[in-house]
């Protein structure tokens, strides 16, 4: 088997800090009242454990202090509750968490594993919580803003008279303010261009005081305030989120002013108070942290002062490189599962319909008028920063494929019937399903594994291992995981240059450059998690800094986005360059801006999750399933989920009740004693026959009882991070990048074409701004009649009397069928017909050929048929076209022209390709692109022989020629054969191939949507037909 990735030669560690065995001896030993609280008397002594406390919640540690020194605990089952979590937490569960668990970074070796851990080697790493950072910078902004230099946030999205913001950092009685936006006044404007780079503010009001001397001072100022509190003025004071140390960034900031701040003085205490408890051993910095707390509440206070983590310092940290070898087959596996979801990206697939049917697919559109609700098409529908003001009218589902569906069924049931409590899958059974191999491309260009690894000593005496897929599964990319660790790594801007030139190598193309991602999110706090260092090209940073000079930031306003290859691209206008969008963080991408939720997106889009389990979607209502295992990997554990019903229980059951219940659940269940309680990510490990564990499990099923999830404990072998004595739960963190292959091509890219604004007078037209559209409504059971005779007729005569130069039609749904139609002429000549058009129209609604219409402007598609040169030659096209519709429904209708609809679509789209230019070769291979050769290939077996004489073009037709149907159908194709020739010469000219191609796969596919009505299975099939016919003419062709 293959091996889809390679590794970067670092993978990171995490483990509690306390070993696995502070958990399974307190909790194996149910004992009385007394007796459980001096065990709780001991825990709560130990001095680990109360400084891990006092880092995660001051509250609890209080009332830990007072239970210490034997007061009286007015909530202590509560209490105990509490302490019980705590110390399942920092003894069993990796994921990093203050002082209860923490990190490190290993190498592969050809070697043995081996992790070593000594507890006395842990080291604090504390830092100013960026809310407490934050609320500094935001009163020095308000307090000394004539001494700062400001620029504009590049967040900013200036639609028609108003300046929006994406979203906003601040509150009103601490709920979050929703959209922010001032007018974009001429002073705004000015500020908006004065302030792109970098400017003092007294350099910047003396600008507006002399360019608008009508203002004094006092309006200035308090314009310039108000832009400084709101946002739009980013302060040099605001540190980027990707440097290594933000508050030194914030004191060296203080330090160049020309102004002695007395605060910055409490600052660099604050700062040297920080270093001294980050160098105190485990267990004793309680007095040192809590004097710091005090010394940065007197500077602000707020809730969160200080963010701590912590550094292993592991005595050996390396793992046999085997490990990638196997993980490599887990993931050749997991791929080939993922391709059984169908539609994965349901929102995002009907989303990008929504951006070809409004902008076609040659333009590129600006990322936030895109995303505007009002000019644009808003968000997918799932995006709620803000929502899509639309309505959900169609079902937006995945599903799993029915083979894939019924092999999870078939082994459900077996493991079921043998009393089994596994799932194993097998390479020669998911072989036999037949699924669709994955492509490389659709293959994730970098991601990150979570493994919990555990060893068995065999018969051998050497070590097997054993893999657990973590809880947290992993993540997209390569280095999400680590960013928010990077100022704890020693050589971490080595590991994110190989990163970024590892996945730009993927790309083999200078159209791309990487660009990353930071931005103050909403809830000031959560940016703690989005710390972190790059190497990426560029930086988008939004509310705050970015770590790059100027030529090196991006902006929002500067985004495209375009669709290439049926994928969403997003690009620099000012680069005109390609982004590989990168963010080295772990913060949920659902809770960003719109925009940035789709640049993240759509960076992804394409591309297989590998942890997009089937089976989830198998057995998501079944109250238990069996572990998944491969090989010696468990991907997913034994999992229980209890409810009302299986549990026999309500809310007014007592915990002794509830503990028989739970024992009966136990044994009909088949539970083992140890297990998590489990809710996403967060874990928590249970003994099902300690008394203390199942009041844990009573109060949560007490608070939310909708289901309660229980997973298996990790049983098979030992953990493998160890210590003289003791042994620690080991989660590993692997990043990898895709192996580079022979696939991989430089990929050569369409140019597009014009960069019109959305709202220029070139591309919008206004009713009688040379042209007038109409939507027809009420068309669906008489189309063809109504542009057979009635709209053949009437503009016809429009034509001829020169009252119109050209008009054409297609036919639409929005959900509602209608006949779009547009009428070109002058201003004064469309005025001047106006009457005479309603009066036809009411004509049309007497004899019930529609229901209503409506008049609309006309958004020209410029890009999709060639650009601002083309355009126009391209509508004389619709309209010689529309001319051969109305004739062939005419003759159809009158029975001159016997063809089938088939024949007559095959016919007219070789016509097509013959008069835009294409060579034979050229339209074989075009139509070959499109279809799969199985297509309808019995369809076209059956009337091969009448399909390839109709469908030849030598001669002059000749074959189609020696038929009445033929002739008629010929003469009406060569209505338009000039008009579409010069087209073709003409796009031929200006544009790349690739282009030519798209060009004249959208005419064409009009031309069906004009003649047949709105059917893509049907348009398939005459293309599928077509590129037979095509393929069984190449004796007759060479």
């Amino acid at each position: 088997m293959k091996d889809l990735y390679k590794t970067i030669n670092t993978f990171m560690i995490r483990t509690p800090t306390f070993p696995s065995n502070k958990y399974f001896d307190f909790f194996d030993n149910d004992t009385d009242i007394n007796n459980l609280k001096d065990r709780l008397f001991k825990i709560c002594s130990n001095q680990n454990f109360r400084e891990a406390i006092l880092v995660s919640s001051k509250t609890l540690y209080n009332t830990l202090i007072d239970f210490c020194n034997g007061k009286e605990i007015k909530k202590f089952d509560y209490f105990i509750q509490s302490i019980y979590k705590y110390l399942i937490r920092m003894s069993i569960r990796p994921t990093p968490f203050g002082l209860f668990s923490g990190v490190d970074f290993g190498e592969y070796t050809d070697e043995e594993t081996l992790i070593l851990c000594e507890e006395k080697s842990f080291e604090k790493f504390a830092r100013p919580d960026l809310e407490w950072i934050v609320s500094i910078v935001k009163n020095l902004e308000n307090e000394y803003f004539d001494f700062l230099t400001f620029k504009i946030n590049d967040g900013i999205y200036i639609k028609g008279n108003r300046a929006l913001l994406i979203h906003s950092t601040l509150k009103e009685d601490n709920n979050r303010i929703g959209e922010i936006s001032v007018r974009a006044t001429k002073p705004f404007m000015r500020t908006y261009e004065l302030a792109k780079d970098c400017i003092e503010y007294n350099k910047l009001k003396q600008v507006l005081l002399d360019e608008y001397s009508n203002a004094d001072e006092e309006t200035i100022e308090k314009f310039l305030k108000q832009l400084i509190e709101k946002e739009y003025l980013i302060s040099n004071l605001r540190p980027p989120l990707t440097v290594l140390d933000q508050f030194d960034y914030i004191i060296n900031e203080l330090k160049k002013l020309k102004i002695q701040i007395p605060i910055i003085s409490d600052l660099i205490d604050i700062k040297n108070e920080i270093d001294v408890y980050n160098k105190s051993l485990f267990g004793k910095g309680e007095e040192l942290y809590l004097d710091i707390c005090k010394k940065m509440k007197d500077v602000s206070n707020v809730k969160n002062l200080l963010q701590v983590d912590t550094k292993l310092n592991l005595k050996e940290k390396k793992i046999n490189k085997k490990i990638i070898s196997e993980i490599n087959n887990l993931m050749n596996i997991l791929f080939k599962l993922s391709m059984a979801i169908e539609n994965p990206e349901p929102f995002l697939s009907r989303y990008k319909q929504e951006f070809v049917e409004k902008y076609g697919q040659d333009r590129e559109v600006a990322l936030l008028e895109l995303l505007d609700n009002d000019i644009g098409i808003g968000g997918p529908l799932n995006y709620k920063r803000p929502s899509n003001n639309r309505s959900l009218d169609i079902a937006i589902t995945k599903s799993v494929n029915d083979n894939v569906r019924d092999y999870f069924i078939e082994k459900y049931l077996y493991a079921i019937k043998n009393k089994e409590n596994s799932i194993v899958i097998k390479d020669n059974e998911i072989k036999e399903l037949e699924i669709e191999e994955i492509s490389y491309e659709n293959i994730p260009d970098s991601l990150e594994v979570n493994i919990i690894m555990k060893g068995q000593v065999n018969e051998y005496n050497s070590t097997d291992f054993r893999y657990y897929i973590g809880p947290n599964l992993g993540s997209t990319s390569a280095g999400k995981s680590f960013g928010r660790f990077s100022h704890m790594m020693d050589n971490s801007s080595d590991f994110f240059k190989s990163l970024n030139d590892e996945i730009k190598k993927l790309k083999n193309s200078d159209e791309y450059v990487t660009c990353e991602i930071s931005y103050l999110p909403n809830e000031v706090r959560n940016a703690n998690v989005t710390r972190n260092i790059h190497e990426s090209d560029y930086e988008i940073s939004l509310f705050t800094n970015g770590c790059k000079d100027n030529i090196s930031r991006l902006k929002l306003d500067d985004i495209f986005i375009g669709i290439e290859n049926n994928q969403f691209y997003a690009k620099s206008k000012t680069l005109n360059k390609k982004l590989l969008i990168t963010m080295n963080n772990m913060l949920n991408p659902q809770a960003a801006p719109n925009a940035i939720r789709f640049l993240y997106d759509i960076s992804l889009e394409g591309k297989r999750l590998w942890y997009d389990f089937p089976w989830n979607d198998v057995y998501k209502n079944f109250s238990y399933i069996p572990a998944i295992k491969y090989n010696n990997f468990t991907i997913t554990p034994e999992t229980w989920k209890l409810n009302r019903i299986n549990m026999k229980i309500t809310k007014k059951t007592e915990f002794n009740k509830f503990k028989e219940m739970f024992k009966n659940y136990c044994s009909q269940y088949n539970l083992p004693k140890y297990v998590y309680l489990t809710f996403a990510d967060n874990r928590i490990l249970l003994n099902s026959e300690s008394e203390e564990c199942i009041k844990i499990l009573f109060n949560e099923c007490k608070n939310t009882f909708e289901e309660i999830v229980l997973t298996s404990y990790e049983y098979d072998g030992s953990n493998i991070v160890k210590n003289i004595d003791y042994n620690y739960t080991c989660e590993l963190v692997i990043p990898l990048i895709k192996a580079n292959t022979d696939e991989i091509i430089q990929t050569k890219f369409s140019k597009k074409l014009n960069n019109i604004s959305s709202l220029s007078n070139k591309r919008i037209k206004a009713p009688f701004d040379e042209w007038i559209y109409l939507k027809l409504y009420g068309t669906s059971s008489n189309a063809d009649d109504l542009i057979a005779y009635y709209i053949s007729e009437y503009c016809n005569s429009l034509v001829t009397n020169n009252k119109i130069e050209k008009y054409f039609f297609m036919r639409y749904v929005d959900p509602e069928q209608h006949i779009r139609l547009r009428l070109n002429g002058k201003e004064n000549k469309l005025l001047e017909i106006y009457p005479d058009l309603r009066r036809w129209l009411d004509m049309l609604k007497e004899e019930g050929l529609m229901t209503h219409f409506a008049l609309d402007s006309y958004d020209r598609e410029i890009e999709r048929y060639g650009g601002i040169d083309l355009i126009d030659i391209a509508e004389k096209v619709f309209y010689f076209d529309s001319l051969v519709t109305e004739n062939i429904l005419t003759q159809k209708r009158e029975g001159n022209i016997t063809f089938s609809n088939e024949l007559i679509g095959m016919i007219s789209e070789i016509h097509y390709m013959e008069s835009f230019g294409l060579k034979y070769e050229e339209q074989v291979e075009y139509l070959r692109s499109q279809v799969s050769q199985s297509d309808y290939r019995d369809d076209f077996k059956k009337n091969r022989s009448e399909y390839m004489k109709l469908c030849n073009s030598n001669e002059n037709w000749k074959g189609l020629r020696e038929t009445n149907s033929g002739v008629i159908l010929l003469g009406i194709l060569n209505i338009r054969h000039e008009i579409v020739r010069y087209y073709g010469n003409k796009v031929r000219e200006n544009l790349l191939s690739s282009t030519e191609l798209s060009i004249l796969d959208s005419i064409i596919h009009l031309h069906f949507n004009r003649l047949f009505g709105i059917d893509r299975e049907f348009e398939k099939k005459v293309r599928a037909l077509s590129s037979h016919c095509l393929y069984a003419l190449k004796y007759f062709k060479n």
